[in-house]
């Protein structure tokens, strides 16, 4: 098994935290996964979020390929429709040089409305635009000059000067789950960025339908949130306050006004910090929260490893969290769980 250190590069909104700080400390944090032994660093993005959530992924992870030379950088996940996707293949074809062939690109629809609005971009269009961008991403990373005419983009005479160093460009991964979307990630072949969600059974099966060999496919869970430390009321101590953020955005900013799950369903109300930990499985769409000591998390861990995937994908860090927090996370990770974690075959069933 293969394990990311996905970074959401976002504050807590009212603690008035530096964002200069703030991108140190990810920075930090990412050159500590490499020297920790993680195979991968994946940044996401969201736009005018008032916990002002990193809002161009390619540029920090231009960053972290300039202070590391092993670790795989990536976007979890990039939101295609809001982007031009030859701009995309530029830069994405700039990073892949600056590290050396390092890069791989998840992409997703995107669901926030208020970001579409923002951006003058039909939220309706999205399914539509990510998969037109993901054509035209592919043309470009080919290296050789074309034009696209389309339902949303027009692109006359493009000839790509500035080429990707990996043959074909990044490895392209696809968030979906959605009956559509798993249907065009499955016929392109792509890899799928949303394991042990609701379309991956249905992603592989159809995989093989279009002649395309699952075994050749990578598999990425979608992030786990977890934090480790001694005690289990310090490790909630330490995350309370940023997980009840991450449900919060959801609910407001994400289309999910019930945004949450807990051991018995959806979560209907938002508990308050301080009660928050308290409540059975809390997560974020059936994923539980992996908070505690390494031994009470570890079996948490232990549900994902028949779910078919090639990699888990891990956020250490939580909106507002203390840096040294995470860090101590981090490295009782690598001591207590990574060793074992490392040595599941991949896609075991």
């Amino acid at each position: 098994m293969r394990l990311i250190f996905t970074c959401g590069i976002r504050t807590l909104p009212g603690r008035g935290q530096s964002l200069q700080r703030l991108y140190r400390d990810h920075l930090g944090e990412a050159v500590l996964a490499e020297e920790l032994g993680f195979d991968g660093v994946w940044a996401s993005e969201h736009h005018f979020s008032p916990d002002a959530w990193n809002p161009s992924a390619a540029v920090f992870l231009a960053a972290v390929a300039a202070r590391t030379s092993r670790v795989r950088l990536g976007s979890f996940v990039l939101l295609l429709p809001l982007h031009n996707p030859v701009r995309v293949a530029e830069d994405f074809a700039v990073l892949d040089n600056i590290s050396l062939g390092r890069v791989d690109l998840p992409v997703g629809v995107g669901s926030a409305l208020a970001e579409f609005k923002s951006l003058g971009i039909p939220f309706s269009e999205r399914l539509g635009r990510t998969f037109e961008g993901l054509s035209v991403i592919g043309k470009c990373f080919a290296g050789r000059e074309f034009s696209h005419q389309g339902k949303y983009y027009d692109f006359p005479e493009v000839q790509m000067t500035t080429t990707p160093v990996q043959p074909g460009g990044p490895p392209i991964w696809v968030a979906s789950m959605g009956e559509q979307s798993v249907n065009w990630t499955a016929r392109r072949g792509y890899h799928l960025a949303a394991g042990a969600g609701r379309g991956h059974a249905r992603w592989e099966e159809l995989l093989r339908q279009y002649g395309h060999d699952p075994a050749t496919r990578q598999v990425a869970s979608v992030p786990l949130r977890l934090h480790l430390a001694e005690s289990r009321t310090q490790a909630w101590d330490e995350s309370e306050t940023g997980l009840h953020q991450v449900l919060h955005f959801y609910r407001t900013r994400g289309q999910d006004p019930r945004a949450g799950s807990t051991a018995a369903g959806a979560l209907e109300t938002l508990p308050p910090v301080g009660q928050f930990r308290d409540v059975p499985g809390i997560g974020h769409g059936g994923q539980p929260f992996m908070i505690g000591t390494p031994d009470a998390v570890m079996p948490m861990l232990e549900a994902y490893r028949s779910k078919r995937l090639t990699h888990l994908s891990l956020n250490f860090h939580q909106p507002g969290q203390d840096a040294a927090a995470v860090r101590r996370s981090m490295q009782l990770f690598a001591k207590e769980l990574m060793p074992e974690l490392i040595k599941w075959p991949e896609r075991a069933a």
